[in-house]
């Protein structure tokens, strides 16, 4: 076996180590556990079962520009729920991540762990976690209303989970966790569902908020004939943004 052959298999045993130990520390937090495993079901349930089936009409960007798509309330509801669930769940499990791991960093970095070695696996197991929550949300989302593009609304629930994912890590580098968590709860449902709702004119500068690409395609996705594919293009740039700074911050830091 070559030397390159057995760097790289010590390199994957080392990151494998540090992301079992980490994911060990999360499992350990009840209230991270109880967030992940429950808030999917009953928020994107709830919102399927309460909300009235009444006609409405909405302004959906499609591949060809924008176009007036007549839909029920409830469609253009969880189109726009379960964006907001993965990004406020994946965003607060970044800031558990970084903030449990602060302990854990330093014992592997005294047994000779490097820095960029600590950060592959944190964020290896923060995708993890997105994968878990945007699969139970898509699930929960289509027993209730099956989307026009499955695989496109995925994709958006992806972007804004990766989206929000990355801030949390950044938000727990400088914020404690109960600020942190207030903001992550609040700023998901601002962003997302509240400025991306379709029913009124938003303010032009909600065009320059992180959810806004993620909250375009899942509508689109959810509704329209044909995607907007560039709004999935943009939401791309504005992860891999947020990531970058994340990863920064954290070299930095």
């Amino acid at each position: 076996m070559s030397t390159d052959t057995l760097r790289r298999s010590e390199t994957r045993a080392r990151l494998w180590t540090a992301t079992t130990v980490a994911s060990r520390e999360v499992l350990r937090d009840p209230v991270l556990l109880g967030l992940l495993a429950f808030l999917p079901v009953y928020f994107i349930g709830l919102w399927g079962w309460i909300l009235p089936q009444d006609p409405v009409q909405a302004e959906i960007a499609t591949a060809e520009g924008t176009s007036t798509v007549t839909t029920d309330f409830v469609s253009l509801m969880l189109a726009l729920v379960g964006p907001v669930t993965g990004a406020l769940l994946v965003g607060i499990a970044g800031l558990f991540i970084v903030q449990r791991s602060r302990g854990i960093d330093e014992r592997l970095r005294v047994v000779g762990y490097w820095g960029p070695e600590i950060l592959v696996a944190r964020f290896v197991l923060l995708a993890g976690v997105t994968a878990v929550v945007v699969l139970i949300s898509l699930a929960v989302t289509v027993v209730r209303v099956v989307p026009e593009h499955v695989g496109w609304f995925l994709f958006a629930l992806l972007l804004a989970a990766g989206t929000y994912g990355a801030t949390g890590v950044l938000i727990g580098l400088f914020l404690d966790r109960m600020a942190g968590v207030y903001l992550l709860l609040f700023a998901p449902m601002l962003d997302i569902l509240l400025l991306g709702m379709p029913l009124g004119e938003p303010p032009s500068w909600s065009r320059w908020l992180p959810g806004h690409h993620a909250a375009e395609l899942a509508l689109s996705a959810f509704l329209a004939e044909s995607v907007a594919i560039s709004h999935g293009l943009w939401g791309v740039a504005v992860v891999a943004i947020f990531a970058v700074l994340s990863v920064l911050v954290s070299v930095w830091r």
